[in-house]
């Protein structure tokens, strides 16, 4: 979750005018996290609630008068830079944190030694570019996680990803029978053959689209 943190920040800073990225989305998204008990984000969230919160975000836009809509958005824009700087300092302070995930790495050989220890919950952890297909991953608990994995063929029955970063992952023919995906946001992720009776797909986010759940999910999701 933190890489994400530091990629929605970075995203933040860039400058209003392109309407290449939806600030004010991005903004609700840091303020739910800090309101989560993510403190460093604190200066965001202030920033966010003096005067943010009010204000439409791009998607939007289409409901204003073009000229009201720059108008509205006028303080928020000259104020970009000051965000800036805000922005700069909290990511160093993140990045300063002992916990940051980007210090906890695991390579295969050692996450599947802890799954044989008899290891179920894995907290911040790192699982990039990894290969575990075919693997019994069963009842496992991801929270919080980033993970870029190769999961065809495994077996994640009664697993949960909770809270975490799942990027180009794949999932085709892994069984993921009553396993759970909640409040994850993925990305370039492949379902396509997986067995997902009892599978529960809920508030989850892929881009600025938020909300994806079950009837997305067995719309076109489980056909990528």
């Amino acid at each position: 979750m933190i890489r994400e943190i530091i990629e929605i920040l970075e995203n933040l800073k860039q400058k209003p005018s392109t309407e290449k990225v939806d600030h004010i989305l991005l903004l609700e998204k840091i303020y739910s996290e800090y309101s989560n008990g993510m403190k460093e984000l604190e200066p965001i969230a202030h920033f966010y609630l003096n005067g943010c919160d009010d204000l439409p975000t791009l998607k939007e836009k289409d409901l204003w008068n073009k000229s009201k809509f720059a108008e509205i958005r006028k303080d928020f824009v000259n104020a970009h830079s000051k965000l800036v700087e805000i922005i700069e300092s909290t990511i160093r302070k993140i990045k300063s944190n002992e916990f940051d995930s980007f210090d906890y790495h695991l390579s295969r050989t050692d996450f599947l030694e802890l799954i044989k220890s008899g290891k179920t919950t894995f907290e911040h952890i790192d699982l990039e570019n990894i290969d575990l297909r075919n693997e019994n991953l069963s009842g496992i608990t991801f929270k919080n996680c980033f993970i870029s994995a190769d999961f065809r063929n495994a077996d994640l029955s009664y697993t949960k990803f909770i809270k975490s970063n799942i990027k180009t992952c794949d999932f085709r023919n892994a069984y993921l029978t009553n396993g759970l995906m909640e409040n994850v946001s993925f990305e370039s992720t492949r379902f396509k053959g997986a067995k997902v009776d009892g599978f529960i797909f809920k508030d989850n986010h892929c881009h600025s689209v938020e909300g994806i759940g079950q009837i997305e999910f067995y719309d076109w999701i489980i056909e990528t």
